[in-house]
């Protein structure tokens, strides 16, 4: 880890240090009748040391390279759920530590970022990226491995190497444009359109759209596409202006958020864009950006006013951060801990902490329940899981924490899909 993104993370006001140790890796074998061990005997595999009670939960994010100052605020909100857990006594007796790898968010180094750190983590908490989390699923497969994407598309609930536990990009997408017409923001009559990346995250967004297009009665306009490093907007701005879009679905991090507000404001263009909570950095607030996001923009994401401590998961986080602020991404990495916690209580009690055995613990798991963050996830054999339905829905207004004001906590369409 480079030493400016280790700064960035001790700024948040938490130690990693101890996410950086490599622990030994080591062989696994069952010597119960049934093929598990049972808690008492627990034995060692890669990333979990039974004598010295600790387990490692990897983690693939952007360290480095143009999203990293976001980015890895989720690695700041995963080592705040655990620290509180580690606090009071670990899992069962065994502390949680953290193992972060760099993939810069891309997917050609999602496979380099894995081979180092697999023999030193029983999962995965964190993939960074869909297009990366679609580079390591065959690997996942074949080695009976298990991770927990960071990302949102709704083909990812089926596959049996993920437990994803966020509300998808379907689903968020459906609840803004369910919401912008039922405040007659919007109606049958909008142009909806969509700005996406030409991938799995996109095309979760367009499938959305045209969705909602079938529920509403409307026909989607234009699709622009960009690529994660694009520098320049204007031509795909130029284009949604001139098919009259009013509402356009935005698929971009927060690297890309100023170009493009440089390019609309440029062009006059002032369509509503639905974009997810990461489209935005804390750093906005003071830009001259910030108008232009607080008159046309509605992000949607988990969670609810991160200064609003009557949400439980955000008052455990808040405290955790010892007085520095939250942010969203933080919230992203909390969410994360809890459905990593949930999968390792029970993988422990059913004795088997390998990727079969974590694997095995998933389809055992019932729902889970997110402290007021989201919706519950059901999880359970592939075909009976669930994504939450939920979506918290934010305008824009520099004043407040992160830039985000909540319109709607937990927000959900009549009539969504279930197999969003």
């Amino acid at each position: 880890m480079k030493k400016t993104d280790l700064r960035r993370l001790l700024a948040a006001g938490l130690t990693i240090g101890a996410i950086m140790t490599a622990l030994p890796a080591c062989a696994v074998q069952s010597s119960s009748p049934s093929g598990t061990a049972t808690p008492g005997t627990l034995k060692a595999v890669p990333g979990f040391d039974p004598a010295a009670k600790t387990i490692s939960l990897g983690v693939i994010t952007a360290l480095s390279g143009p999203i990293s100052a976001t980015a890895s605020e989720q690695i700041v909100g995963q080592e705040a759920y655990w620290s509180a857990v580690n606090a009071a006594g670990g899992i069962e007796g065994y502390t949680v530590k953290l193992v972060p790898a760099d993939n810069q968010y891309n997917p050609q180094l999602a496979v380099q970022a894995y081979q180092g750190i697999k023999d030193k983590s029983v999962m995965l908490s964190g993939i960074l990226g869909d297009a990366s989390t679609d580079a390591l699923l065959p690997i996942l497969n074949q080695s009976e491995s298990l991770a927990i994407p960071s990302g949102q598309s709704a083909k990812f609930v089926k596959e049996p190497g993920l437990a994803a536990n966020f509300t998808s990009y379907q689903t968020n997408v459906f609840n803004a444009i369910s919401h912008l017409i039922e405040k007659g923001e919007a109606s049958k009559d909008t142009r909806f359109c969509a700005m996406v990346q030409d991938e799995q995250s996109g095309k979760a967004r367009v499938e959305a759209l045209n969705y909602a297009g079938e529920k509403f009665g409307f026909k989607p306009g234009a699709t622009a596409h960009f690529a994660p490093l694009d520098a320049s907007f204007t031509a795909q701005v130029q284009s949604l202006k001139n098919d009259g879009c009013e509402v356009v679905v935005f698929g971009g991090a927060a690297n890309l958020t100023p170009n493009l507000v440089a390019a609309a404001t440029q062009l006059d263009f002032k369509a509503t864009w639905i974009a997810e909570f990461y489209a935005i950095a804390d750093s906005f607030r003071t830009s001259p950006i910030a108008d232009y996001l607080s008159k046309n923009f509605l992000l949607t994401g988990p969670g609810a006013n991160l200064d609003d401590t009557s949400v439980e998961g955000i008052k455990n986080l808040t405290s955790q951060l010892k007085g520095k602020p939250a942010t969203m991404q933080m919230v992203y990495g909390y969410i994360q801990g809890i459905t990593a916690h949930a999968i390792l209580k029970k993988a422990i009690e059913l004795g088997d902490l390998s990727g079969d055995g974590l694997r095995n613990a998933v389809n055992q798991l019932d729902s889970v329940s997110y402290q007021g963050l989201q919706g519950d996830v059901a999880f359970g054999p592939v075909e009976s899981r669930r994504l939450p339905q939920t979506t918290t829905l934010f305008g824009y207004d520099a004043a407040k924490p992160y830039g985000l004001s909540a319109k709607e906590v937990a927000y959900e369409a009549p009539n969504n899909n279930p197999a969003f």
